[in-house]
């Protein structure tokens, strides 16, 4: 039975991880190292008796297992573009598959060898049990410092990407050979059926991931505007794929074996289907509380893994060094393999690959690979009475690799999360480049810009005298004309680089429209995806550094399983459903127009004629004129020659403007209380009701 104690531990220690986290932030040192030194410290402090429940809430596998460990795979996966995964599939697949299993032997054969040399004999196997538990890479510290500095958005995925895939493939290896370690070792029986295993436990647990995300998916789909029951299936989602995929593998038998599937593969499947297909069918008003519930619970699941990672690894070491000279050693075999894994993998990934990967990217991968949540997993599910022959006297197996897996986390967050910040720096990976100088100046000058435009209204206004008001303006127009004239200078070196941020820029107010319309129900599904499909495409030209990036509608990029993804989602395409080639048209339409409309917004201000080029600004309004004339003869010719089918859509686009204005008004007065909630919630039934939403 749960005492009180327990929960008072876990609130408190909850407690505790916010204030590390705003520490954390003011020291800045990163947030998950901070918590496992606190909690660390926290085992002192529970000896004293009033504060003694400290200690009383236990980081177990199956809390980890179960709970934290799905809960983090989904926030991370439902949060990544399968086509952006897609496009660096060699590198990440290189990374987390063939990089994980060549660590893993090479730990295992350098290990035995170094230990050998300092008189101590562990078995290959146990060794091997080793590679495979830290091997795999934690993404948490590394991205929270990624985004301290800024580091390339390709790097973080990538980053991101190999720990996601390698927790599976280290996960399926794990489990091989603990079951090797049980049932011994039979030569080329053996290894055929851990190859044999491994791929099942792969392709089985993808099978089950798309089914769950598939059935989830459909089911949000029929649930529209209430977050609540939304964002609480895509908490079952995650849990419940993991937790079936584990039923499977521990009642399901094949062939008179057990049948092993990868419930982290599985959950990464099901998580990548949802937030790929899935949170298009998420009423678009709730897609923010979606991202903001999902962002908060992974916190909260990373602040007590790693507090409680400190408590457990600082009760650890008591009675323990007998293991700290095979610790240490193993923790020079690791470092090292690393570095000897990463740098001929990335040179593969350079020869078959066209995304190639910087020399500064590869220094990076070699020395960022951190370690967490998972490694502690598997150390904790190892039989506390599983033994191996060969061990030297005194050693316990699972202390053994309790210790050495430990000291490797520590190690990689106390010294290389510490340092990464100074790594990036050094090797100039947040490094500004020419299109980024320039936005970087632009923005800064249209803030200030903005400032003095707010100033003004303030002084008209009264709320601030004259004297107050000249020294801001002063000030203000100083730091634009500063600001602008280095912006200036830069557009003028570099026309190419201005080019592709207007460009950039056009293609920007294009999605914020698009996103607009999806909002208020004025596209659907499948065509927003096509014109966002549109979108991304042409950035990637520009990006390539193409001339002639538009088009009216992008080729397919896709791979096998995405057709097939997007047939059972959306059956008929874009192009074969005509009241879908209507919307496309439209929204084109309205983009068009807004682009139009803010460049030539930019074109009247006078301060802009010294450097920016008029003539570009100019050339693309001229090009967005024409697509807004194209839209709208390609919109005319459909809805003529599909007049009858689409009156229906028309009038829904009519409601649902009517209801958004409605709704917004309603609102407003319900903020400013100039209306009664009786009466607010008896309008709103009256307006879904007239509006038939």
């Amino acid at each position: 039975m749960l005492s009180a104690s327990i929960f008072l531990s876990l609130f408190t220690l909850l407690f505790i991880s916010m204030g590390v986290y705003y520490l954390a932030k003011y020291i800045k040192i990163p947030y998950t190292v901070l918590l496992v030194l606190v909690g660390v410290l926290l085992i002192p402090v529970s000896q004293v008796s009033w504060l003694s429940f400290l200690s009383e809430f236990k980081l177990t596998a199956d809390l980890l297992f179960f709970i934290f460990l799905p809960t983090l795979i989904f926030e991370s996966a439902y949060n990544l573009n399968v086509k952006s995964l897609s496009r660096n599939r060699v590198s990440i697949g290189l990374l987390s598959v063939l990089g994980l299993l060549v660590s893993t032997f090479l730990i295992a054969g350098f290990g035995s060898l170094l230990l050998e040399a300092f008189g101590i004999s562990i078995p290959f196997v146990v060794l091997l049990l080793f590679g495979s538990i830290v091997s795999a890479t934690d993404p948490v510290a590394v991205l929270a410092i990624f985004k301290d500095f800024g580091a390339p958005r390709r790097l973080a995925l990538i980053f991101e990407g190999e720990s996601l895939f390698n927790d599976a493939t280290a996960f399926a290896l794990f489990t091989i050979i603990l079951e090797v370690m049980r049932t011994g070792f039979h030569g080329f029986t053996t290894i055929s059926q851990g190859v044999f295993t491994f791929l099942i436990m792969i392709i089985g647990g993808a099978i089950v991931g798309l089914l769950f995300g598939f059935t989830f998916s459909k089911l949000i789909e029929y649930i529209k505007n209430n977050e609540k029951v939304e964002i609480t299936l895509t908490m079952i989602v995650a849990h419940l794929t993991f937790i079936f995929t584990e039923l499977i593998s521990q009642n399901v038998e094949l062939l008179g074996r057990p049948l092993h599937l990868s419930a982290i593969i599985a959950t990464v499947t099901s998580s990548l289907v949802v937030g790929n297909f899935g949170r298009y069918k998420i009423s678009p008003q709730i897609e923010e509380y979606m991202d903001k519930f999902w962002e908060y619970f992974a916190f909260v699941a990373n602040s007590m893994v790693f507090i409680m990672m400190g408590i457990l690894f600082a009760s650890l070491f008591n009675d323990k060094m007998l293991y700290i000279k095979p610790m240490f050693l193993m923790l020079v075999v690791v470092t090292v393999v690393r570095i000897m894994t990463i740098y001929p993998i990335c040179f593969l990934n350079n020869k078959l690959s066209k995304l190639k990967l910087p020399a500064t990217w590869q220094h990076l991968l070699a020395l960022g690979d951190l370690k967490g949540a998972l490694a502690v997993i598997m150390v904790l599910l190892i039989p506390d009475n599983l033994t191996v022959v060969g061990l030297p006297d005194g050693y316990v197996l699972k202390e053994l690799l309790t210790i050495m897996t430990v000291g490797i986390i520590f190690f990689t967050l106390f010294f290389k999360a510490t340092s990464l910040g100074y790594i990036i720096k050094k090797l100039k990976i947040n490094k500004f480049s020419k299109i980024e100088k320039i936005e970087y100046l632009e923005s800064k000058s249209l803030i200030f810009a903005k400032v003095l435009s707010r100033l003004h209204k303030l002084k008209t206004k009264g709320y601030i005298n004259n004297k107050l008001y000249s020294s801001l303006k002063k000030t203000y127009e100083n730091k634009f004309e500063k600001a602008y004239k280095k912006c200036g200078k830069l557009a003028c070196k570099s026309e190419k680089t201005f080019l592709r941020l207007l460009r950039t820029y056009a293609i920007g107010m294009e999605k914020h429209s698009l996103k607009r319309l999806f909002t208020r129900s004025e596209l659907n599904e499948k065509t927003y995806r096509a014109l966002l499909d549109k979108l991304s495409y042409q950035l990637d030209l520009i990006e390539e550094n193409k001339e002639n990036i538009y088009t009216t509608m992008a080729p397919s990029r896709d791979g096998y399983w995405e057709k097939l993804l997007y047939k059972v989602f959306y059956g008929k395409g874009v192009k074969d459903d005509p009241a879908s080639m209507y919307m496309y048209y439209r929204a084109l339409r309205v983009a068009s127009r807004k682009v139009v409309e803010e460049l030539s917004s930019i074109m009247k201000q006078s301060h802009l004629d010294e450097y920016d080029h008029k003539h570009y600004l100019e050339d693309i309004i001229a090009t967005y004129e024409k697509f807004f004339r194209s839209a709208s003869y390609k919109m005319n010719a459909v809805l003529e020659q599909h007049k009858a089918s689409l009156e229906k859509l028309n009038l829904s686009f009519a409601k649902s403007a009517i209801f958004s204005t409605e709704e917004k008004l309603l609102k407003e007065l319900s903020a400013r209380e100039m209306i009664t909630p009786k009466i607010n919630l008896k309008l709103n039934d009256e307006i879904k009701v007239e509006n038939s939403i």
